[in-house]
């Protein structure tokens, strides 16, 4: 049997999710006229949806209790244990399906892509940085906005438009900063890990970039044996594991210097160095220039 294509998700429009959930959401930003965010309240019974796409980011907020359910994200599929403030990314083009046994209470929010690569400005080289997939993990912040807006829409949907943008561009900046990483096709190489593999291990790097991200834990995460893992991350990527970290370390601070509001020994320790002379150091051989002189820019 052929495979089935991927149904295209129209976001802006309320009965889109209508071809892929049973049951209408119970409260939609659609009439308040938010622009670039939308948001949509779900209870929906057990369901399957069929694989589909969106030219938006869609963050999945759980709600409630603990849910178990089954997600695929472009070549990933996980059995996801989900917690209350659990939330999943899912980028523009990036094909989803889920599973799930049981009611599921959540909330969709949905950005515009055009806007977040508008608030991305000279934060981010937009060209070799991207914001990947993630399961479903704990993300405080995300999980107060979108109960926020929640809260503001069944409060006055007309007065909270102002709200929702002031939170449309909390939530880019937030997604640029800990769900980016460097840019690259998940093709998969003759030889090369397979796409499944390497985007889970991207996942896992740009999570734990303040960690010290030993290689056998990163080989682990792919399943195989730590000489496999670095032959086959740099035919994939062009880069060596060390590399890659670097590059993901490096692009984190330099969104953060722009953003002027931690200290250069602060950021040098949430992006992984043990100090901010290595920093510096890795920082200048990457850049071609100081943390201080990035920040003097700004």
């Amino acid at each position: 049997m052929p495979q089935q294509k991927a149904l295209a998700i129209d976001v802006t429009r309320v009965e889109a999710r209508k071809r892929v959930l049973p049951r209408r959401p119970l409260l939609s930003s659609h009439d308040a006229k938010w622009e670039n965010l939308y948001l949509e309240y779900h209870l929906q019974p057990e369901y399957e949806s069929p694989e589909h796409y969106a030219s938006h980011y869609t963050l999945a907020i759980r709600l409630r209790s603990q849910l178990r359910l089954e997600r695929w994200l472009g070549d990933c599929h996980k059995t996801e244990t989900c917690m209350p403030g659990d939330v999943a990314v899912i980028p523009p083009q990036t094909t989803h399906k889920v599973f799930s046994s049981q009611e599921s209470e959540f909330i969709a929010l949905c950005l515009n892509s055009e806007f977040v690569s508008t608030i991305a400005g000279d934060s981010v080289n937009q060209d070799v940085v991207e914001i990947i997939p993630h399961f479903s993990k704990s993300d405080p912040l995300i999980y107060q906005i979108g109960l926020a807006l929640k809260t503001a829409l069944q409060s006055d949907g007309s007065a909270s438009r102002l709200y929702a943008e002031s939170m449309a561009t909390a939530l880019s900046a937030h997604l640029l900063q800990h769900y980016s990483a460097p840019l690259h096709k998940l093709r998969e190489y003759e030889g090369g890990l397979p796409k499944y593999k390497l985007q889970r291990v991207i996942e896992f790097i740009i999570d734990n970039l303040a960690d010290n991200l030993l290689l056998g834990i990163m080989a682990q995460e792919a399943g195989i044996s730590q000489y496999h893992f670095c032959r086959l991350f740099k035919q994939s990527t062009g880069l060596s594991p060390y590399q890659y970290v670097m590059h993901c370390r490096i692009e984190r601070a330099r969104m953060l210097l722009l953003q002027n509001k931690l200290k250069i020994s602060e950021i040098a320790s949430q992006v992984g160095f043990a100090d901010q002379s290595q920093f510096t150091r890795h920082f200048k051989r990457v850049v071609g220039v100081t943390p201080k002189q990035i920040r003097a820019k700004r």
